[in-house]
């Protein structure tokens, strides 16, 4: 073994999304980066409470720092004005000041006592393309941070070609700082020869799925409002695998008048969702914009047509698979649905997927991440 490697990973994402791509890709990434390389040492930083499990390694150490939302003692007065300095202290205490060391942060944060390297992943640039989206006090702090972080960064690992560019776009760094590493999808979605007959399923109808969020750029609300005119949906129904309904979200289903003909399933696992993806007539992939997108290749490796916007991290990722359609138009929706009903699960576009998801693995993922940490460090 050469000289070690080491590496603190801010934990943060851990601790503010329950599950999502940017906690996916690390979760999957930081074990079999020190199975590649036995001279890795991972330090992993939390100080707040988990919201699921972190990735577990026998390189990787978990450490917890005081949480600013930690119980005060009394007299509040006084100790709270103590416990930043302490965390400080504490943290400075397990890392040091970072000379010889690496500090990658899963979401936008910098150590501020750092003399190391430093890296940075940007999944997306939602937070710059959609200022009139995201405009509360809580966006303009995310972006300033995320800003400072990148600028800041010896590295900017980008998700996507279209990610990198629109890093260059909005920040102007220096291209020889920026590294793309694809994502990957986990081995769970295959094409089934046979799909459970027993898998919770809440229509025996033809459907197609949804996954995912439903947030405004996701364009959820272009998709039910088309599907709702669609002169085949009483006949194809429309399940959406994601968080409960909302409010608002249930009076828009009734308003359109299909409240009975789309489905929604919760708390669906890897090993259901393949099965969906199995037995769905079409994936239908609406997004406005997107840093890359794992659900197309989870479709593609079980077999499942696509329907996807036609932007630019999609047609990077998925190429010509999809049956495309222009985001903004209800017609150009429905000609791609009548069109992925018309060629089926046999189609040339599903073959295609099913051979061009063989690009893309989390080993994959692992070591071009790890070649830049080497790249880094022996440049230094």
């Amino acid at each position: 073994m050469g000289a070690v490697l080491k590496v603190v990973i801010d934990g943060i994402i851990y601790q503010i999304q329950p599950h999502g791509g940017i906690s996916r890709l690390f979760s999957e990434i930081l074990p079999r980066m020190c199975d590649l390389d036995d001279s890795l040492r991972i330090t992993l930083l939390t100080d707040g409470e988990l919201r699921q499990p972190l990735p577990r390694h026998s390189h990787i150490d978990h450490w917890v720092i005081p949480s600013a939302n930690d119980r005060c003692p009394r007299p509040r007065r006084v100790w709270r004005h103590i416990i930043p300095p302490l965390r400080r202290f504490v943290r400075r205490l397990r890392v040091g000041h970072g000379k010889g060391q690496i500090w990658h942060s899963t979401y936008y944060t910098l150590p501020g006592f750092w003399d190391g390297l430093h890296v940075v992943t940007v999944a997306d640039m939602i937070y710059e393309r959609f200022t009139h989206l995201l405009s509360r006090p809580k966006d303009d702090q995310i972006r300033e941070e995320k800003q400072r972080c990148i600028r800041h960064a010896d590295a900017v690992i980008c998700i996507s070609e279209t990610t990198r560019q629109d890093v260059q776009h909005f920040y102007g760094i220096d291209a020889d700082a920026l590294y793309v590493v694809p994502l990957a999808y986990s081995d769970v979605f295959r094409r089934l020869e046979q799909c459970d007959d027993e898998l919770r399923m809440p229509t025996r109808q033809p459907f197609l799925l949804y996954v995912g969020y439903r947030i405004s750029y996701k364009n959820f609300d272009q998709l039910i409002q088309a599907y709702s005119v669609w002169p085949h949906r009483k006949g194809v129904a429309l399940v959406v695998v994601g968080r409960p309904w909302s409010a608002d979200e249930k009076w828009r289903l009734v308003a359109l008048g299909i409240q009975d003909r789309v489905h929604l399933l919760t708390h669906v696992d890897d090993e259901e969702l393949c099965q969906l993806y199995n037995q769905a007539a079409a994936f239908v992939f609406p997004s406005l914009y997107e840093g890359f997108g794992i659900p197309l290749l989870e479709a593609m490796a079980c077999g499942c047509p696509i329907i996807a916007s036609r932007i630019p991290s999609t047609i990077e990722v998925a190429g010509d698979c999809p049956i495309y359609f222009e985001p903004t138009e209800v017609e150009s929706l429905h000609v791609a649905l009548d069109a992925v009903l018309s060629e089926g699960r046999n189609s040339e576009r599903v073959q295609a997927g099913l051979e061009r998801v063989k690009h893309h693995s989390w080993d994959k993922t692992a070591r071009q991440t790890l070649e830049v940490y080497r790249a880094l460090y022996n440049s230094a």
